[in-house]
């Protein structure tokens, strides 16, 4: 309870806190420390002790206040105080602070109380001054530094304890980097590591943690762990885009030999190999050929997604159906724009715009975009339509 004047005064404590006791650690101060000379005494200990102190400017602050005090508030009774809390902090911190305020207010039973801060630390245990005496005014002292500086160095502090105490953080912020030092440390002494197998090795853990590949990786382990779970419809969406993965890997490498069988008829000598001018100069013809040969496999693994995800809305009666057809649409297009780009790409000469080839490539992509532009006016038109049968409902897993 907040003590209670003995006459009709104002009895005003002008108390200061310091919550990680370095009065006590750094100056061998004994608190609570009462009265004006006392305070003053302990703040120049404390300032010869460690001049970078806030604490000490903060208890100078506290004193010239008291002077201030007074002498403009004659008719009141003022008495200055400095508690201290813990090394520690928390609640052994809390609990000193409050038996030692308990034991100012008997010696000096004030009723107003002006608080003297050096910052975020302290102003911690304002409740617990309140719930003694009644706080009129907080004075916040800072000396040479910003409070979003000293907040800073106090929550980068915060975090390092975290991460070196609290077991759920030293596993990943100790243990994980440990190993990984550990690996490279015996592998170095085997001599089975080399730098640049080191910096690769890190690259792609950070590439897969930077971009959330292994959050992706994980749920796709789970989720195939599950399968037996899963709804019909889920199961048949899931093995579609197995498939789909297993075409496209078919694609890539169908492609990829295409582009090297392509390289190998041009004959090109190691010097021009090694040349950029020779390289650009054949890379379209590459990219022809790996596109002719692999853009049929890309297409077949693209729309088992675009089918198997247009039947597994239409079962759910998701409004994502109508977005489906028109990326099948879109799909369809591009396979026939890109098959002609690839064949374009793997001609000798440089086509003449009359040439069959270029008006068929123009015509794929003047049809096509006209197809577009039909296909999404009539879908919008349709789920228009038929917009209470396809609502966005829950999804099936």
């Amino acid at each position: 309870m907040p003590a209670t004047p003995t006459d009709g005064a104002d009895r005003i404590l002008i108390l200061v806190v310091d919550r990680d006791d370095d009065l006590g650690v750094k100056a061998r101060v004994k608190s609570p420390v009462i009265g004006r000379e006392a305070n003053l005494e302990a703040a120049m200990k404390l300032a010869l002790a460690d001049p970078e102190d806030s604490d000490a400017n903060t208890i100078f602050s506290a004193v010239k206040l008291y002077d201030e005090m007074k002498n403009t508030h004659k008719s009141s009774v003022i008495e200055i105080a400095t508690v201290t809390g813990d090394p520690r902090e928390g609640v052994e911190a809390d609990l000193k602070i409050s038996n030692e305020l308990r034991e100012i207010l008997q010696r000096f039973p004030a009723n107003k109380c002006v608080f003297v801060s050096d910052g975020a630390t302290d102003a911690l245990v304002t409740p617990i001054v309140g719930s003694q005496v009644s706080i009129v005014s907080v004075k916040r002292v800072i000396v040479r530094q910003s409070q979003s500086v000293e907040q800073t160095w106090l929550l980068l502090g915060r975090y390092l304890r975290l991460a070196t105490t609290d077991p759920r953080y030293t596993k990943i912020f100790l243990g994980i980097p440990g190993i990984f030092v550990a690996v490279i440390g015996l592998l170095y002494a085997l001599g089975l590591a080399n730098l640049p197998a080191i910096l690769l090795t890190v690259g792609i853990i950070l590439i897969l943690r930077g971009f959330g590949l292994d959050q992706v990786i994980l749920r796709s382990v789970i989720n195939f762990s599950k399968l037996s779970q899963m709804a019909s419809i889920a199961q048949m969406r899931l093995y579609a885009s197995l498939a789909a993965l297993a075409v496209f890997l078919i694609a890539v490498y169908t492609g990829t030999a295409a582009a090297l069988e392509r390289l190998q008829a041009l004959n090109p000598t190691e010097a021009q190999l090694k040349d950029a001018a020779y390289i650009l100069s054949v890379f379209p013809k590459l990219l022809g050929a790996f596109i002719a040969v692999s853009i049929d496999f890309i297409t077949v693994s693209v729309l088992l997604v675009v089918i198997s995800n247009l039947l597994y809305y239409l079962f759910i009666r998701h409004p994502r159906f109508w977005r489906t057809i028109q990326a099948g649409v879109a799909s369809i297009w591009l396979w026939a724009l890109l098959k002609r780009a690839g064949i374009l790409l793997e001609m000798e000469t440089i086509p003449s715009p009359t040439d069959p080839v270029v008006i068929l490539f123009l015509l794929t992509g003047v049809f096509g975009v006209f197809t577009l532009a039909i296909t999404f006016a009539l879908t919008r038109t349709l789920q228009r339509i038929y917009s209470k049968q396809f609502r966005r409902p829950r999804l099936v897993k």
